[in-house]
């Protein structure tokens, strides 16, 4: 019998010349080449220079970058994960710096800088080459904000604001200084960005925030602000709905996901928010939002009403959004003022950290100041909080990792014990006690690979005849789609449990735990190792996060950083020392031009 050939998918059999070359060398999938082939076809544009320029930035796009600057391409390919037999990068046939941008300038395909509309697909801008979708939604965030920081300041109750700030956030305490600017700044802008790791107080910040502008509005006798709460996940909007509660505001309030406050009809179709049909709010607060990408953020900035107050909430040291874009990096570097003819900023950074202290406070602040040696110090203490087994995980069995096996045995029975006495809000919070991590999704360093071999080891200490079906009674689950009619979305992880008469999920928080039926769910997948992007907005008891060799281009600041402070805890590493140091002193690379198009001239 003759084997069938096949072929790597991302490869583009026959392809010659400068994309054939990128190609195989793996910068370049069969995606970005057929991109960049069709345009040149519908464009009539031969130069492969050009053609190479437009592939790059879809494969810069695919990677989380909202633009190419053509200066910067090789740290791109450098930073690709590719085959380890492909040709170097500085090895591949780059072209002229200079006759390739003038190149990619002439091109019947680019826009130049802020020439009229045309029908053209890419833009070229300060050297920068963007498709022109991705250029629009950058021009609408940036021409929102701009208006909304050159508005004159809103009215404010300035003696009643005092006295509510005295009672919200103390007077005089040196710790809750940041959270007293920020809710001033907030009462004083139409648009705040409030910054700030895990603990910080952001949450209740935003609760604070919300009696504030009530508070402002009596005094100024203005009707009940409308205030609408939102997040880029369920389980983040489902945390913003209890803030509500806290604040006693909930009559008052609107909470769900980012999506749903737009009115999202669907992939692809538009919002039933937008331009013509803005926002009905007075305040609206987004959380996490270092996840939001910038087309939502375009799509946000389209539907706000210059009268409401926008209050952009999150952590610029986490990972970004898994589309492209670093919105509120980039928004915290611009350091935009408040308001016209303010000298404030516009945004405030919460430093003090008030849910951990000790090693896990230390790790993070030295991973934040990329100080490798000072991580790897903290690490390796005799501190109980953290600790770092030096080896590479590639083909390592639990057997051989006797503490991690040993926590996930116990977790497992918890659950187990939890879900037989139909305890749900146990079970769940069994569920958040652990988590274990990965920066790869497949491979041996994958949460696929890790997350077969907990759960192996989980059924192992199941009840007898409880894991004889897929869907059984104690299993891990996590939500892959929305379904709004559920009140489940994207990203929401539960426990499956047994009924009388029929098999259900349930979600959210233990203390009011959401149940849904099991035939009623898509999307289900199991919980029992995640990747690190997966993880944001959570908060664990402990972490134990696999690390890959440092050759992985996965590796970088931000992707620790957020391993690391979703522990409470203690967290556990299981990589080698050499993969921290890699991690710790290498930033994410995501190119974008909003933070310096907010100084730009109109």
């Amino acid at each position: 019998m003759t084997a069938i050939d096949n072929p790597d998918p991302r490869r583009v059999a026959g392809l010659t010349g400068l994309l054939g070359q990128f190609n195989q060398a793996g910068v370049l999938d069969a995606a970005d080449v057929h991109v960049a082939q069709t345009l040149g076809r519908l464009g009539n544009e031969p130069d492969e220079r050009v053609l190479l320029a437009i592939a790059l930035v879809v494969r810069a796009l695919r990677a989380g970058s909202v633009c190419l600057p053509l200066s910067q391409a090789r740290d791109l390919a450098a930073r690709l994960e590719r085959d380890e037999q492909s040709l170097p990068v500085d090895d591949l046939s780059w072209p002229d710096a200079d006759a390739w941008l003038a190149a990619v300038a002439a091109s019947p395909l680019v826009r130049a800088d802020r020439a009229p509309a045309s029908a053209r697909p890419l833009r070229l801008h300060a050297g920068q080459l963007y498709l022109e979708r991705d250029w629009d939604d950058q021009e609408t965030v940036r021409r929102v904000l701009r208006a909304r920081w050159a508005q004159p300041s809103p009215p404010v109750d300035e003696a009643r604001l005092a006295t509510c700030l005295d009672r919200l956030a103390g007077a005089d305490a040196p710790a809750a200084r940041p959270a007293r600017q920020a809710l001033w700044t907030a009462a004083h802008a139409w648009t705040t960005i409030v910054a700030g790791g895990p603990g910080t107080g952001k949450t209740t910040l935003v609760a604070a925030l919300i009696q504030t502008l009530i508070d402002q509005a009596d005094a100024l006798g203005l009707p009940a602000p409308r205030i609408a709460l939102a997040a880029p996940t369920g389980k983040a909007a489902t945390r913003l709905a209890q803030v509500a509660a806290a604040a006693s505001a909930t009559a008052g309030v609107t909470t769900g996901t980012l999506h749903r406050l737009l009115g999202s009809r669907g992939p692809g179709r538009g919002f039933r928010h937008d331009a013509r049909n803005g926002l009905p709010y007075d305040l609206i607060v987004v959380d996490e939002v270092s996840m939001v990408s910038l087309a939502l953020m375009a799509a946000l900035a389209s539907a706000l009403p210059p009268s409401a107050r926008l209050v952009l909430v999150g952590d610029p040291d986490q990972l970004s959004s898994v589309d492209a874009g670093a919105v509120l990096a980039d928004l915290v570097a611009a350091a935009m003022p408040r308001t016209l003819g303010a000298t404030e900023p516009a945004s405030v950074t919460l430093s003090h950290t008030w849910r951990f202290s000790g090693a896990l406070a230390a790790l993070a602040d030295a991973i934040r100041a990329g100080d490798a040696d000072r991580a790897i110090e903290v690490l390796t203490s005799d501190d109980e909080a953290v600790e770092l087994i030096d080896l590479d995980p590639g083909g390592v069995s639990l057997d051989a990792l006797p503490g991690l096996r040993a926590q996930l045995v116990a977790q497992a029975r918890a659950v187990g014990a939890a879900t037989a006495a139909d305890a749900s809000g146990e079970a769940l919070r069994a569920l958040d006690e652990h988590r274990l991590l990965c920066a790869h999704r497949e491979g041996p360093y994958g949460a696929s690979t890790w997350g077969r071999m907990a759960e192996r080891l989980a059924r192992t200490v199941s009840p007898p005849g409880a894991a004889s079906t897929p869907w059984y009674p104690g299993r891990a689950v996590l939500m892959s789609v929305n379904q709004p009619e559920w009140g489940v979305a994207n990203g929401d992880q539960g426990i499956v449990m047994a009924a009388s008469a029929s098999t259900r999920v349930v979600f959210g928080d233990p203390d009011q735990p959401a149940s849904v039926p099991l035939s009623a769910l898509e999307g289900l997948q199991p919980l029992y190792a995640m990747t690190v992007h997966k993880s944001q907005g959570s908060q664990y008891g402990g972490v134990t996060l696999v690390l890959p060799p440092p050759g992985s281009p996965l590796l970088t600041r931000e992707l620790l950083y957020t391993a690391v402070t979703r522990a409470r805890h203690r967290l556990r590493i299981v990589g080698l020392a050499d993969s921290v140091r890699t991690a710790v002193t290498t930033p994410a690379w995501r190119a974008s031009g909003l933070a310096q198009r907010l100084h730009d001239p109109d």
